[in-house]
């Protein structure tokens, strides 16, 4: 009876410190957050290291910082306009998630907050916020399954600062595992996947052609164009890099991941997700 009740109490410490999926007998997709704990090297190119921990969905009071809708910009950097854009190419969205509800993302009046990422949807914007910088990572998936696309979304930044980190996530087959495609306010970038135990870092890399628009208040618009075991890169419309891996091959689904290093809530909205099939 005793080794009963002692498996019965670890079974219950193990549940406690993992983050899973919804029951799929709802009418809605599943949905998790999770937070990772990696590590970078110095600038600009971010190296992550295995995580360390992850934590569990805590109450959900706001996060102490929340960017507005109508914020200015302050500084003036502008993108350049790159005659390669999928914008130009692709002609119109096959659909256009504006996140009016929240819905596509599991959030439709409420939100999720743990001990180290708070994510809501408010006035029509996808905001995620890391509270501490500690390279915590936070990411939610949602909106529908895509398997060969061109995926992009306008990004926006409030108080930033060197190796925080913020991007796309996509080809997530059960909203954990995924590809990132993730910039650092300084201008790095870099490429990988979470394969529900470690994150794998397939390629890094610097501003070199200038298309990240670095520091706060700024808006990046990050895009990828996924075709097979082909992931082609893309901010604001210039192609960044091209990288070939098949380890997810099949439809899944798209969102976005944060991580503060230098600058506590540190915070990010979305106001649309867009989205081209592929032949």
């Amino acid at each position: 009876m005793r080794i009963a009740r002692l498996l019965l109490i670890s079974f219950c410490v193990l549940l406690s410190s993992c983050n899973l999926p919804a029951s799929r007998a709802t009418s809605t997709p599943d949905y998790v957050a999770t937070q990772v704990s990696v590590a970078l090297t110095s600038q600009p190119t971010p190296q992550p290291l295995n995580p360390t921990d992850t934590t569990s969905p805590a109450a959900s009071p706001e996060p102490s910082q929340t960017l507005t809708p109508n914020s200015t910009p302050e500084a003036t950097q502008t993108a350049t306009i790159s005659p390669t854009d999928p914008r130009d190419f692709l002609g119109s969205p096959d659909f256009v998630d504006t996140i009016d509800t929240g819905a596509s993302f599991g959030l439709s009046g409420k939100s999720y907050d743990d001990d180290y990422t708070s994510i809501r949807v408010e006035n029509g914007q996808l905001i995620l916020t890391s509270k501490y910088a500690t390279g915590y990572r936070g990411w939610r998936t949602g909106g529908t399954k895509l398997k060969d696309a061109y995926i992009e979304a306008p990004m926006h930044v409030g108080d930033c600062a060197g190796m925080d980190t913020y991007g796309l996530v996509y080809r997530s087959p059960d909203f954990v595992k995924g590809y990132w495609f993730e910039l650092t306010c300084e201008g790095g970038w870099s490429f990988g996947y979470w394969n529900g135990d470690e994150y794998i870092n397939l390629k890094v890399g610097s501003n070199d052609n200038g298309a990240i628009l670095t520091g706060s208040n700024q808006t990046n618009r990050v895009g990828a164009m996924v075709s097979g075991n082909s992931h082609k890169l893309y901010v604001n419309g210039q192609l960044i890099a091209e990288v070939q891996d098949s380890t997810f091959t099949e439809a899944g689904s798209y969102g976005a991941v944060i991580a503060a290093y230098n600058t506590p809530n540190f915070t990010v909205s979305i106001d649309e997700f867009s989205y081209w099939t592929l032949q």
